[in-house]
């Protein structure tokens, strides 16, 4: 890392331009006047002013009433904590506002619409959330054991838990055998595994359904996973029966 990275670093966390500069001199200065810390700096005499006392303001220096005025860092370790808990306040107050301001017809919206979802990370973190809306039965299948991630194995142990009837399915003998007991599986005949690039399916209690694929995106590894998911809609019924019949799955009468 150079001074340009940790410069940003210090504005991702909060820091104006001038504010961080002056701290990085700061750091290097150990205490300094203005004309002082311009000059290991870009930041204008003029400017460092008010940026020293954004500092201040911030908890993050110390001004001596002296003349010329002499700044200072607070330790680093001090430094650190303040930052890092105003960026938690500030992500806490800001996703408390967007949680006031979000409208209900919002969840209306959900079940109308047939959503897409890009990456891997993702698309495993929303099948996970899926499959916490199940009160009766669970279908997930897979065709690589990564697809196994460890938070849809937990959200899937917690349906268990609460009773969901959960399946896992797939047409790799090595994500059944990856699963063991812990729950029940389906062996998909080769001849009706889809060709549909290694997808990963979720159906649950035939009102909610996730397909993935991987495409052909432009990225780095050359591919990239996308879902489309729907619930409580027509589109998410009638293609979760097709799917949960095509898997043969125990569940596709339910469905």
């Amino acid at each position: 890392m150079d001074d340009e990275s940790a410069i940003d670093g210090l504005k991702r966390l909060g820091l104006t331009g001038y504010e961080a500069q002056v701290f990085l001199g700061l750091q290097k200065l150990g205490s300094g006047t203005a004309s002082e810390i311009s000059e290991v700096t870009d930041v204008p005499r003029s400017q460092v002013y008010g940026a020293a006392d954004g500092l201040e303001d911030r908890g993050l220096a110390e001004t001596q009433q002296s003349r010329p005025t002499l700044y200072r860092p607070v330790p680093l370790e001090r430094a650190r904590t303040r930052l890092l808990d105003q960026l938690a306040e500030t992500g806490a107050e800001t996703f408390e506002y967007l949680e006031s301001v979000k409208e209900t017809e919002a969840e209306d919206e959900r079940s109308e619409a047939i959503w897409l979802v890009h990456g891997s990370a993702a698309v495993s973190s929303r099948t996970a959330e899926l499959i916490e809306t199940a009160d009766d039965y669970l279908l997930y299948a897979c065709s690589e054991v990564p697809m196994l991630e460890d938070p849809i194995l937990d959200a899937l142990e917690g349906a268990v838990t609460n009773g969901v009837e959960v399946f896992i399915a797939s047409a790799n003998p090595a994500v059944r055998e990856a699963v063991g007991d812990a729950f029940d599986t389906v062996a998909v005949p080769d001849e009706r595994h889809p060709d549909a690039g290694d997808a990963r399916v979720l159906l649950a209690d035939g009102e909610t359904m996730l397909l993935s694929v991987y495409s052909g995106a432009n990225v780095e590894d050359g591919r990239e996973e996308v879902a489309f998911w729907s619930s409580g809609t027509a589109f998410a019924a009638v293609l979760g029966g097709f799917l949960a019949e095509w898997f043969e799955a125990p569940v596709a009468n339910d469905v």
